[in-house]
């Protein structure tokens, strides 16, 4: 026969829920035989794609002629693309933008938005997150699954003492269930969907004494340098 007191019946009842088995009564002089574990269905786990899972992104410098006008088509380009601007300021001189386009649109896009000027700069890079979904994933389904045992605990519990004890428990699997689905979604969004950082400055024309300089900097430059 099996005592517990106090603070050892929580214990006792978190040391069942690991190994699927009903806790010791609390009160004295009670006998209870062990309740099979039960059973328990996880949720179907969250797919992940066989492909490989890149987050991509691109980024652009243009200089245009109208700055206002350049950032006006932005938004028509992102439209025919299926993106959206999640950012964006827009100045006298120059613009810049954060968008969101489909993954498999991104270079399309960045073609389109070359068209609106000169390109000074443009990027674009790719991160692997296959191997982290995976394990987010197994981890998330396994917290699910001790979810489940701890809620048929909390249910079957005989006193206040198990019932605070198995509460205690699952608030902190939940929460670390909440943030591996935050994280997996975070992942999925970013996979899902191109980030493009654009920069949209002005041309800068000069005025004749600029043209000079540049001419008189020019032929210096050359007087030191030849090839």
């Amino acid at each position: 026969m099996i005592r517990a007191h106090g603070a050892s019946g929580g214990l006792l009842l978190l040391l069942a829920a690991l190994g699927c088995s009903r806790p010791a009564s609390v009160e004295r002089g009670a006998k209870t035989a062990p309740v099979p574990a039960p059973s328990v269905t996880a949720a179907a786990p969250v797919s992940v794609d066989a492909e490989r899972m890149l987050v991509r992104r691109g980024a652009m410098d243009v200089v245009v002629e109208d700055v206002a006008a350049a950032a006006a088509r932005v938004q028509s380009q992102l439209v025919a693309s299926g993106g959206y601007v999640e950012r964006g300021q827009l100045g006298e001189h120059s613009a810049s933008f954060t968008l969101r386009v489909p993954e498999k649109a991104l270079d399309a896009t960045l073609d389109s938005l070359a068209t609106l000027g000169s390109v000074a700069s443009r990027t674009v890079s790719a991160q692997d997150v296959t191997e982290e979904a995976i394990d987010l994933d197994a981890r998330l389904q396994s917290l699910i699954a001790t979810r489940d045992r701890l809620r048929k605990l909390h249910d079957s519990a005989t006193s206040v003492t198990e019932v605070i004890a198995v509460e205690r428990e699952l608030g902190r699997v939940q929460g670390e269930v909440d943030s591996l689905e935050g994280r997996l979604k975070h992942l999925r969004s970013s996979a899902a969907l191109a980030t493009v950082e654009l920069s949209i400055r002005q041309k800068i024309v000069l005025g004749p004494l600029g043209v000079i300089a540049k001419g008189l900097g020019t032929l210096l430059s050359k007087l030191f340098v030849w090839r």
